[in-house]
């Protein structure tokens, strides 16, 4: 049976794109039709047809710039493997993991990626995203026991994680800090059930409420809005309450207040439309058990504030007597639900939404579409038939026959090809299913768009005068660009990812990037995005004796000697121990450098041949500093240096004593000046 099966699926492949024109109509494209099928891994990192996921419910997924199509771990079969799915070889690769059940997490260092790091095993709702950068994004969710509150990246390019934020501490209180207020002390709770995530514009990552512990420990439904802000690594709370329990506030429909409030729920959609809103439909509410809703949401980040759109305020509702025709838009809602995770934006903006539970252990088989423009649904594929066990069909055989069963917390991609993907689940039962599948829309019922041109890059912005930063442009769809950089040179380019470009000025500038396709053309303008610091004040080196001082008020310093530089040497002042040119770079606390010119040490610098050389006790002192050991000569005097090269003490030379119970606590410099030599010992003063 196995052999027959592999073997439909290498003729499959060959017929695959002839048999999948007709539009209204499913596709089983990969994955085994039975249930709790476990995986198949093949060779780690090698693409096979004969690869694939197990069978599983609640995954994690993201798709690439790509277009491939990324799935992690899940609840049953609780792997610790990352796999992908290329759509149009029809190929799973199993990238990483190591095929057991039950992993823990392995952290390894804040910040820092490494081959051995894994999120271990993850479960019932983590919240993912996919950066414009293209690395894939994983927080929180259920692993053996506990719910966690730990950020991880993947990265593509060197196949490793990083744990990025968050607490190692499973069933973790929330720190949401001051509303509005980024900071690095901030982190959501540990929670599940949080599918509801965004990338927004600017590459912030945004995630909304699920189950979780809130910022007095207690379990509970969320309903707070966090930002992460990538670049700061820093959370910031956005909107909702910190403690959980809080119910909806729906105000008037379609009118925004800032007062509106969806309430703590279990949210499993999760859109976003082309104006940069978030939007989101239905889940389990706070405060009425396991009750859900179908009311439709957005969140319009340019003014903070959710707005109640469409469907009702009432729970568990049911659309009465039945759907509505297929392909005629309405303002009949789908049925209250939960789990229905499977929701993608296409390409032209409208929203999709596969299956689901309700309330009355119920599951779905209908694939919705809906209009953020004109607030209606739209029933594309199915009945209110419930629970439907499906029918597979022939692999790679497209059929009107053909229908993927009943299932809640599925997972679901938009296709480059304008189709729509959907894997795995649960039905009836809480069967596990590892099936993927394909739908193919009807071109008259649906509108069918190229893949939107999105306008988006980044750069070191925060540089010093006289510096160069390079472009790393992250735009989707585009043929051509046009950029300007007002005060920069150059001030223009019309390559993809423009390298060196230097603003010789202190100030804020603007930058702007045109990109173009077939279809047009789209403008992002960034004001102020490039600071470029005040200039650091002039450096210069003086001499007295043998003791070199740069201009003290710098955040560090460093020395060179004919050009090399003196390990070590990182103070304000440096006792040169011979002739030569000599030299100090200072930087300030932005990080921006100054060099002093180069100066020449011609004085002859003597070898003392007195051994030891003078020392201070006690050191650090408290009261009474005492020179030990007599220099050579005759000793002149006896001054002390602050940091800032300021005298601060002298003290009389015959005794070799003095009294320093007046000086503020930090480091000086002792200076001992005889007929023969200057020399410098340093002191602590507590």
């Amino acid at each position: 049976m196995m052999k027959k099966y592999w073997t439909l699926i290498a003729i499959s492949i060959f017929y695959f794109e002839s048999s999948y024109s007709q539009g209204g109509e499913w596709t089983w494209i990969s994955g085994d039709t039975n249930l709790f099928a476990l995986p198949a891994f093949g060779t780690q990192g090698v693409p096979s047809i004969y690869n694939h996921p197990a069978a599983d419910y609640e995954s994690v997924e993201w798709k690439d710039k790509e277009g491939n199509f990324w799935v992690y771990s899940g609840s049953y079969q609780q792997y610790n493997d990352l796999w992908k799915f290329n759509p149009v070889t029809l190929e799973w690769t199993w990238v990483k993991g190591n095929g057991v059940f039950y992993q823990a997490p392995v952290y390894g260092t804040l910040g820092v990626s490494d081959p051995g790091n894994t999120p271990g095993e993850r479960c019932f709702g983590s919240t993912t995203w996919t950066d414009t950068s293209g690395n894939l994004w994983l927080f929180g969710g259920y692993n053996i026991a506990s719910s966690y509150g730990d950020l991880w990246k993947y990265d593509i390019s060197t196949n490793e994680w990083t744990w990025m934020s968050g607490s190692q501490t499973p069933d973790a209180s929330g720190i949401h800090g001051v509303k509005g207020i980024p900071n690095t002390g901030n982190m959501p709770g540990s929670r599940t059930e949080a599918c509801a995530s965004w990338t927004d514009s600017l590459n912030n990552l945004w995630l909304l409420g699920g189950l979780g512990f809130d910022d007095s420990g207690t379990l509970g439904l969320l309903n707070d809005l966090c930002k992460y802000d990538i670049g700061t690594n820093e959370w910031t709370w956005m909107q909702g309450s910190a403690l959980s329990g809080a119910p909806v506030n729906y105000g008037i429909k379609g009118v925004p207040n800032a007062n509106n409030d969806p309430g703590g729920r279990f949210s499993y959609s999760k859109w976003k439309d082309a104006q940069d809103n978030f939007w989101l439909f239905g889940g389990s509410l706070a405060g009425v058990g396991f009750s859900n809703g179908d009311d439709v949401w957005k969140y319009d980040k340019s003014i903070n504030t959710w707005t109640w759109m469409a469907g009702t305020n009432t729970l568990n509702s049911l659309t009465s007597p039945a759907y509505q025709n297929t392909c005629i838009p309405d303002t009949i809602n789908p049925w209250s639900r939960f789990e229905h995770r499977s929701s993608i934006t296409d390409n032209c903006g409208k929203f999709w939404m596969f299956g689901g539970y309700d309330n009355f252990q119920d599951t779905y088989s209908d694939l919705w579409l809906f209009n953020p423009d004109d607030l209606k649904w739209n029933l594309i594929w199915g009945s209110s038939n419930l629970n439907d066990p499906g029918h597979f069909g022939s692999l790679g055989i497209q059929s009107p026959a053909n229908r993927p069963c009943a299932r809640f917390g599925a997972l679901a991609w938009w296709g480059e090809d304008d189709r729509y993907y959907i894997f795995g689940g649960s039905n009836v039962g809480t069967a596990l299913l590892g099936d993927l599948w394909v739908f193919t829309p009807y071109t008259f019922c649906v509108s069918v768009c190229s893949p939107p041109l999105i306008v988006q890059f980044n750069a070191s912005n925060n540089i010093c005068p006289g510096t160069c930063t390079d472009f790393t442009n992250l735009s989707y769809n585009a043929s051509s660009y046009q950029w300007s950089f007002p005060g920069a040179t150059p001030d223009s380019s019309t390559t993809t990812n423009p390298q060196n470009i230097c603003y010789p000025d202190p100030g804020s500038y603007d930058v702007q990037l045109i990109a173009t396709n077939a279809n047009g053309s789209d403008t992002l303008l960034l004001s102020s995005y490039i600071t470029v610091y005040p200039s650091p004040p002039p450096q210069s080196i003086t001499q007295s004796g043998d003791t070199l001082f740069a201009i003290a008020g710098s955040a560090s310093y460093q020395w060179y000697f004919n050009g090399n530089i003196i390990n070590g040497a990182t103070d304000y002042f440096y006792i040169a121990p011979a002739n030569g040119d000599y030299n100090v770079v200072a930087t300030d606390l932005n990080g921006c450098e100054v060099e002093a010119a180069v100066f020449n040490v011609m004085t002859e610098l003597q070898t003392s041949a007195f051994s030891p050389l003078p020392s201070v006790f006690p050191n650090p002192v408290e009261e009474t500093l005492t020179v030990i050991g007599t220099p050579p000569g005759t000793t002149c005097g006896i001054s002390v240096y602050n940091v800032f090269g300021e005298i601060v003490l002298t003290a009389d030379a015959r005794l070799l004593t003095m009294d320093c119970h007046f000086l503020s606590p930090g480091m000086y410099l002792l200076e001992i000046t005889t007929t023969d030599k200057t020399y410098h010992v340093k002191f602590i003063k507590h």
